[in-house]
């Protein structure tokens, strides 16, 4: 996923498209996984988190 960046109110929007992960049934789905926002981007080099700081949030990925 690509990194998300939010402005000082702490809003952010994006759109993307992955074509190895989905919200249908599956081994690939994103539905019922955790999702986590760190304080920093994600270099995509470093183990386990990127280096990307503190966490800020969490919450679990669902359908509506």
């Amino acid at each position: 996923m690509p990194n998300l960046k939010a402005d000082a109110s702490g809003r952010a929007d994006v759109t993307f498209m992955l074509d190895v992960a989905t919200l249908s049934d599956g081994p690939t789905s994103f539905v019922g996984r955790g999702l986590i926002v760190h304080a920093q981007p994600d270099d995509y080099k470093s183990q386990p988190v990127g280096n990307a700081g503190a966490r800020m949030a969490c919450g679990v990925i669902r359908r509506m």
